[in-house]
């Protein structure tokens, strides 16, 4: 009996120790503990749409899902975390994960200023020149450069200017400098319709009948015609209505048209060409006048005459509306044509390019109004010749501008220097119903070959979060790189706090650390930085994003945030021994009133 217990003993225990159920297990139950580990992610459409599904917030989803990207109302510190178990599911305690995203961002305040300008367009009477040209042709061109004419419009039209005063000037302009015959006067349409597409700016209107006013085409010419005529003479009434003809501003008017009868019999009363000021949508609830036409054809063939000049202008400073009307009976029914119509004014043959309507900024500095050359308004042309934002001449989160500007300036400006800063204006669609376009300003500098945005009104942002107490938060570090107005804060404060001897003459550069605005950087070489303050260049860069920029920047900085501690990581760039960019880590280790910051580490290069 004992060697038989001793032998089952020895049998359980090799099951036991040859279990291949328990690696198995034990493997399990790791994964359902899952691991730690850091991870970095940027948000694509399909994960807007997803954090979209998740939020029971209808109004918040639908934004996130519609416009893709994050807003201090609609926060990605908000919205992100829950949906990061789905992008990490095996991510667990101590993990954490850095975000890409976008997000709005709203426009600093000087930036601000330059969308807020006064307004000025330049009217026809305004076009002025010795010749007489402009006043033909009532607009801008290279051999009438706008740059001499509008200072002298401003004059007149802005009454007491101070030094630094800016106005954004719209204005017309071709590229193509007209050729005008001054010596050839007649009369040139400023309204017209032929007729090659359908009945085009004209409506018809059936009063009586089952016939219409149609288009129609023969050797060539395009006109459109009205009979009453079908397997014989029908009772008609039917109008041919202009769209809306505005007069204003004119000094002498006429209507002409050229057109062809055929089969009237005499019966010319029943042609004629009327005039309202008072039509709506119904002929016959407006009221019409009969225009008396100088010149008919002979009513018995398909030659076309012109008109002659009817005067209208009578009518001058009212909206009008031309109509054709045409009626035949049960024993007559003319065919008429017309093949063009026009309202014309008194002027002279123009050769030259259309224009377009161009908007730029003025200043007046010196006593005088000159082009401000440190802004650039974007135009319409401009917007068509990058393409996809020239379909609405505006940018949106799906044609963002700075994608965009960097080849217009490189264009505009092809030797700029170093450092050169543009303020740029541009049109922004927001997709929100209540906010539509907007007018938004960026600062660009152009640095190390390529012109680069200081403000993004929807940027990249990253951000980190953490995996702490078993969910997923918000990670509140910071992380930027210094852009010229990070660099000219501490300039400001240096002026402020340490003494303006430390100051250039233009106010952008400082030498207690070696900051400045203008080329976006710290200039770390010998003498550039005091060197009876601080041992190195190290401590200097350091003490001055710690001490100057980043209170001044953060002046709302609080030590933890949702529990978690707040750091700061910054890039910045040095200029001479080495020359490259860094990156240093702040902690804040006071809560605002008047935070403070502590180096971490760094600075490490990059």
């Amino acid at each position: 009996m004992k060697k038989t217990l001793y032998y089952f003993t020895l049998f359980a225990l090799f099951l036991a120790s040859c279990d291949p159920m328990a690696d198995i297990y034990d493997e399990l139950e790791d994964l359902n503990k899952g691991y730690s580990s850091s991870v970095t992610y940027t948000l694509t459409e399909d994960d807007y749409a997803a954090i979209a599904d998740m939020i029971t917030d209808e109004e918040a989803a639908d934004f996130i899902e519609s416009y893709m990207y994050f807003t201090d109302e609609y926060p990605a510190a908000e919205f992100i975390p829950p949906y990061l178990p789905e992008l990490f599911p095996a991510l667990r305690e101590g993990s954490s994960a850095i975000v890409t995203y976008k997000f709005n961002n709203e426009m600093p305040e000087d930036l601000s200023l330059y969308t807020d300008m006064d307004e000025y367009e330049i009217a026809d009477e305004e076009y002025v020149s010795a010749d007489g040209v402009l006043q033909v042709v009532k607009y801008y061109s290279p051999g009438y450069n706008p740059e001499i004419y509008i200072p002298a419009v401003l004059n007149e039209a802005v009454a007491d200017p101070s030094a630094g005063d800016r106005i954004l000037v719209e204005y017309k302009y071709s590229d193509v400098t007209p050729e005008v015959d001054m010596e050839d006067e007649g009369w040139l349409a400023f309204w017209e319709e032929g007729f090659s597409v359908d009945l085009g700016r004209f409506t018809a209107q059936s009063v009586t009948g089952d016939q219409v006013w149609i288009q129609s085409s023969y050797g060539g010419d395009d006109f459109v015609k009205m009979t009453g005529y079908s397997g014989g003479a029908q009772e008609n009434e039917d109008w041919l209505v202009s769209a809306d003809i505005d007069l204003t501003g004119y000094e002498e008017v006429s209507l002409a048209f050229r057109h062809a009868a055929n089969y009237v019999y005499g019966e010319w009363d029943n042609l004629a060409v009327m005039i309202s000021t008072d039509y709506v949508d119904d002929v016959t609830t407006a009221t019409w006048t009969e225009l008396t036409v100088p010149t008919w054809p002979s009513g018995n063939n398909w030659a076309f005459v012109e008109s002659g000049n009817i005067d209208l202008s009578a009518y001058i400073g009212e909206t009008v509306n031309i109509a054709f009307k045409y009626i035949s009976t049960a024993t007559n029914a003319a065919t008429w044509e017309i093949d063009w119509v026009e309202v014309r004014e008194p002027g002279f043959p123009v050769l030259g390019k259309d224009p377009v309507e161009l908007e730029t900024v003025y200043e007046y500095t010196s006593g005088s109004w000159k082009v401000a050359e440190d802004i650039y308004w974007i135009t319409g042309p401009d917007y068509d010749a990058m393409g996809s934002p020239g379909k609405y001449d505006s940018f949106s989160s799906s044609d963002l501008p700075y994608d965009y500007i960097p080849a217009l300036l490189s264009t505009l400006y092809p030797i700029a220097g170093e450092g050169t800063e543009k303020v740029v204006i541009y049109q922004y669609y927001t997709g929100v119903p209540d906010v539509g376009t907007l007018t938004l300003a960026d600062r660009y500098v152009y640095t190390e070959g390529e012109w680069k945005s200081t403000y993004q009104y929807v940027g990249s942002v990253t951000s980190q979060f953490l995996y702490s107490q078993g969910k997923w938060v918000f990670d509140p570090t910071v992380i930027f790189e210094m852009t010229a107005d990070d660099y000219q804060m501490i300039v400001d404060w240096v002026k402020t706090n340490i003494g303006s001897e430390y100051i250039n003459s233009y106010g952008t550069q400082e030498w207690y650390h070696g900051a400045g605005s203008y080329y976006i950087n710290f200039d770390i070489r010998p003498g550039n930085w005091d060197e009876s303050v601080f041992s190195t260049w190290q401590e200097a860069v350091t003490t001055a994003i710690g001490n100057a920029l980043l209170p001044t920047k953060f002046p709302d900085a609080q030590t933890q945030v949702s529990g978690i501690d707040v750091y700061y990581i910054v890039t910045f760039a040095t200029y001479g021994g080495p020359t490259g960019r860094f990156t240093a880590t702040f902690q804040c280790t006071k809560s605002a009133p008047d935070p403070e910051f502590t180096l971490v580490n760094g600075p490490n290069p990059l």
